[in-house]
């Protein structure tokens, strides 16, 4: 994996999960695009975003006035790179509690991002596919929480997360799909 590329994605989470938005201008372009397709009823996102600035206040700003305890993976064992263009494409998972309701979500699916070719190489187009957010009884908070706090991060491996998942019957069944 181009470590550049690594870099920047790194970077967007860590500016996403812990509300710094002041680190976006590190990762995309200045006229960077952002599409999201959500095909879940549990989260909504706008379709299409244009800006660094836009992004920011789209995946970092409103995100966190909603959510807390985020933590976003990004599975290195799933990662498709095109060099030649530029592109690198991963599968992603989320862990988050809700602010008001202090309810547990988990999501996930699939980054698809395009850096430009000339240096700095910033991210200028980011597809955020999102396959599934579910709603956990809050009751499992603790026991999920502490999972996704023991992986790598923000990079693991698919296997570490089903060696380490909790013998919680429901993850595993929300989980499935994301494995195959």
């Amino acid at each position: 994996m181009n470590n550049n590329n690594q870099m920047l994605i790194s970077q967007y989470i860590k500016a996403k999960d812990n509300n710094k938005p002041h680190l976006m201008k590190s990762v995309f372009s200045q006229q960077a695009t952002l599409e999201m397709i959500v095909q879940t009823d549990n989260i909504s996102f706008p379709a299409k975003v244009t800006g660094v600035n836009q992004i920011t206040q789209t995946l970092v700003s409103e995100f966190n006035t909603t959510y807390e305890n985020i933590y976003t993976l990004c599975l290195t064992d799933t990662v498709q790179q095109k060099v030649e263009q530029n592109q690198l494409n991963c599968r992603w998972i989320v862990c988050m509690t809700e602010k008001t309701s202090g309810s547990l979500r988990l999501g996930y699916g699939d980054y698809q991002w395009n850096f430009e070719k000339n240096a700095p190489g910033l991210a200028n187009h980011l597809v955020i596919t999102i396959e599934l957010m579910i709603i956990l009884p809050q009751a499992l908070q603790p026991k999920v929480l502490s999972w996704f706090d023991k992986l790598p991060y923000p990079w693991a491996l698919s296997s570490e997360l089903q060696a380490t998942m909790p013998d919680i019957e429901l993850l595993s069944d929300t989980l499935l799909p994301f494995y195959q």
